[in-house]
């Protein structure tokens, strides 16, 4: 019984021994501990995108040129159409127009994404500001992908002010498109409605 209050009274002893050594350090200040600094994806992306916009205009093909099924996992594209359909999708934050390319003499549906929210990482992966080396982990190259089209909603497609009314009026877009199936799906880094 004796060993037993023994080693109650040790472990208590430890215990407190932990609590009273241990620091409590403000939420954010962790860096100045452990000299780990946290992802900014923001920060990493705000000074790149005017020139990723320069690197996919410059790379642009006429995307009634190009063999759509091709598209891999991404290509510049840029394109002149005429917007046939507003598609609104999760409720209202998953915009897009279909739109019919000049051109275009093929069966696949075009799509310009509008977000706010944007599926995949094109302007990410068809860039080459930067690289996936440039980052500690597939969840920076990831957060990196998603700021660069934070970036794009905030400074191409709000500016825009599309809308329902877009229908019958000409668009012109560079961008990046990728291909499922029968779909093409934009990803604009510059677009003008007329």
């Amino acid at each position: 019984m004796k060993k037993r209050i023994i080693w109650i009274i040790l472990a208590v002893a430890l215990v407190v021994f932990i609590a009273l050594s241990a620091k409590v350090i403000d939420q954010g200040t962790e860096d100045q501990y452990t000299g780990v600094v946290a992802f900014d994806a923001g920060a990493h992306s705000s000074g790149d995108w005017d020139g990723v916009v320069s690197e996919i205009t410059e790379k642009a093909e006429d995307i009634a040129s190009l063999d759509l099924k091709a598209l891999g996992d991404g290509k510049a594209v840029k394109l002149t159409g005429t917007v046939t359909e507003y598609v609104s999708k999760a409720a209202g934050k998953k915009n897009s127009v279909i739109v019919e390319p000049e051109g275009y003499s093929g069966d696949a549906v075009i799509s310009v994404q509008l977000g706010s929210i944007y599926s995949g990482t094109a302007i990410r992966d068809v860039q080459t500001k930067k690289v996936f080396g440039d980052f500690t982990n597939q969840t920076e190259w990831s957060q990196y992908g998603k700021a660069l089209n934070t970036q794009l909603h905030e400074l191409v497609v709000v500016p825009a002010e599309i809308d329902e009314n877009v229908k019958g009026k000409k668009i012109t877009v560079v961008g990046v498109a990728t291909a499922s199936g029968n779909e093409v799906t934009v990803t604009p880094v510059a677009l003008t409605v007329e």
